[in-house]
């Protein structure tokens, strides 16, 4: 009948599983659909190990493979550097069939190779422009040099004037939208108006079914400034992996819908577009963390995120993925639920399996995702091997607690390094917390990493509050790490320490990366926007609390803390216990 029991078990956690995986992994319905290739994209072909910062450039057979991966997808591309490899790309183009907006990269004239570095490119950019004139269709002086603080509004214009002079194609520049309304002298040289308009990164972030509308009051203004001029939204796009901004939530199904949107936004009302990007960027990952690095329509190895008709699966792996989390539940099951008394108890600890082994498993998939370069490959075994090690000391404890008589509160066999992977998760979350709270806009939103230890250890608890219920025992130490996993894994003055500054390091976090993600909205464009504080408040208090993934990061910090605030308060009961005894043999 045991065997029976764990046998039943094991299916029936293993089915339920299943059905989750499925039902979360469903295709989802994405409107519009868009049956034509999109405008234009932008196009750097950096591939893994290549980047403009490391000075490592693609190969003219690699721009070739890139530019034929595009075919059925774009009409036109835009580069942002007339240089660095990509010299060839309006011969390459005009093989294809698109069209070029053509880039020149300008930078900061403090230092004289800066001065050099912009002369080179205006002088490539005039050159190739000349030089194709079917296949260029129109150029770019700069981009966001303004937005960056390189150069003088009168500088660009002095560069633009000089471009316009040598060429015959039309000739712009390109900048964050706000700065067109900023510096209307460069909207006045210009023959057509190049501005980026990304909902994602504005100062008020915005959801992507709000982001047409977003867009469209955007070009409104454009055009009430900059009467008869063309617009050419520069830069339009919305990420698929990477951290939240606000309500802005990224996935591969809003970057299918917001691209999507864009193409029909702009034939409908009228003006030109080029989605941000081709391809992926690993390296943007040392600028701009995950988020930075996954604009692409295509990912780093050129396989298409989406389509741009039907549904749209959010993890295409997805199967892999469950395949193996799975497996390895079951597994586990046999091995350590042998010992457990009865078929709903093991029901129990079976999908207490799962759940942690699906855990595990999209931890594991999501450090390899985000991981750009080698150290990154490092760093992402070790961000799988952690929450595994986890897994087994907390499914152990969990077995055997749930294996003790009567659900007796036991002292059963020890597991220090469960208590040092806890206290290790603990103060690397208050870390990475804090950097959230102080520079956080482009710095990853962990609830992923630390699923396992803060879902694992609270169900752990939770199985000792039930046990001190049924006893009728206080639950204060039912909550608190102390003999969680058997034997303290340091020695207890620094563990009290460590535990003191956890418990109010971790509370203290919970609140503060709201407060954060507030206050993270407050800049130049929304000040203006916002004159008065009676305006500013009531948006900076609905930010604190609109980034959905913020705030399970903030509760998961709150749920971290409890073991640790509640050995902090045992640790004061049993020091107020013991002053008066002191006292007493002091004085006898």
């Amino acid at each position: 009948m045991r065997s029976l029991s764990l046998f039943v078990a094991t299916v029936v956690s293993a089915v339920a599983a299943a059905c989750l995986w499925i039902w979360f992994d469903r295709p989802v319905d994405v409107q519009p659909s868009w049956n034509q290739p999109v405008a234009s994209v932008s196009f750097a072909p950096f591939r893994r190990g290549q980047s403009p910062l490391s000075k490592i450039y693609p190969s003219a057979a690699q721009v070739d493979e890139d530019l034929h991966a595009l075919v059925g997808r774009t009409l036109g591309i835009r580069t942002y550097t007339a240089r660095e490899g990509l010299g060839v790309v309006p011969d390459l183009a005009a093989k294809y069939g698109f069209k070029v907006t053509l880039g020149a990269w300008l930078t900061s004239e403090k230092k004289a190779k800066g001065k050099a570095a912009n002369e080179a490119e205006i002088a490539a950019l005039i050159k190739a422009a000349n030089a194709h004139p079917k296949t260029v269709q129109r150029v770019l002086v700069g981009n966001e040099v303004l937005l960056r603080g390189d150069l003088s509004p009168e500088k660009l214009i002095e560069y633009i004037r000089r471009v316009k002079a040598a060429i015959r194609q039309p000739v712009s520049y390109a900048d964050v939208w706000t700065f067109y309304l900023r510096y209307p002298e460069v909207g006045r040289e210009v023959d057509y108006v190049t501005i980026h308009t990304l909902p994602f990164w504005e100062d008020e972030p915005q959801a992507v079914d709000k982001a047409d509308g977003h867009i469209i009051d955007i070009v409104k203004r454009i055009r009430q400034v900059f009467p008869g001029k063309p617009i050419l939204i520069g830069e339009a796009g919305w990420p698929s992996i990477g951290r939240d901004r606000g309500p802005a939530v990224v996935s591969t199904v809003n970057e299918a819908r917001f691209v999507r949107q864009m193409a029909q936004l702009a034939a409908t009302h009228h003006f030109d577009y080029n989605i941000v990007e081709a391809f992926d960027q690993p390296w943007k990952s040392a600028l701009e963390n995950t988020v930075g690095a996954a604009w692409g329509i295509l990912d780093a190895d050129r396989k298409p995120k989406f389509n741009m008709a039907g549904p749209v699966t959010e993890v295409a792996d997805w199967p892999l993925r469950a395949t193996v989390a799975i497996g390895v539940g079951a597994l586990l099951t046999v091995l350590f639920a042998r010992a457990i008394p009865g078929l709903v108890a093991r029901v129990v600890f079976a999908l207490m399996a799962q759940l942690l082994c699906w855990l595990v498993v999209t931890t594991a998939f999501h450090a390899e995702a985000v991981s750009f370069r080698w150290w990154q490959d490092i760093w992402a075994a070790l961000r799988a091997a952690l929450p595994a090690l986890q897994l087994i000391a907390i499914l152990d404890r969990a077995a055997k607690l749930m294996s003790t008589p009567e659900g007796r509160l036991a002292d059963v066999a020890d597991r220090w390094w469960g208590e040092a992977l806890t206290l290790l998760s603990g103060g690397y979350a208050l870390i990475w917390g804090m950097l959230l709270v102080f520079n956080g806009r482009y710095r990853d939103i962990p609830e992923i990493d630390f699923s396992v230890p803060t879902i694992g250890v609270t169900l752990l608890l939770l199985i000792r509050v039930v046990q001190a219920l049924r006893q009728g025992a206080a639950l204060t130490p039912a909550l608190a790490l102390d003999g969680l996993f058997g034997a303290a894994s340091i020695s207890a003055s620094r563990r009290l320490r460590l535990i003191t500054w956890l418990s109010r390091g971790l509370l203290f976090a919970s609140a503060a990366v709201l407060v954060s993600e507030g206050l993270a909205i407050v800049g130049r464009d929304f000040v203006r926007e916002h004159t008065t504080l009676a305006a500013q408040v009531p948006l900076i208090l609905r930010a604190m609390v609109s980034n959905r993934e913020m705030n399970l990061w903030a509760a998961m910090l709150l749920l971290m803390a409890v073991p640790f605030t509640a050995s902090l308060r045992l640790a004061r009961r049993q020091a107020a216990k013991a002053a008066p005894a002191a006292e007493a043999e002091a004085a006898g």
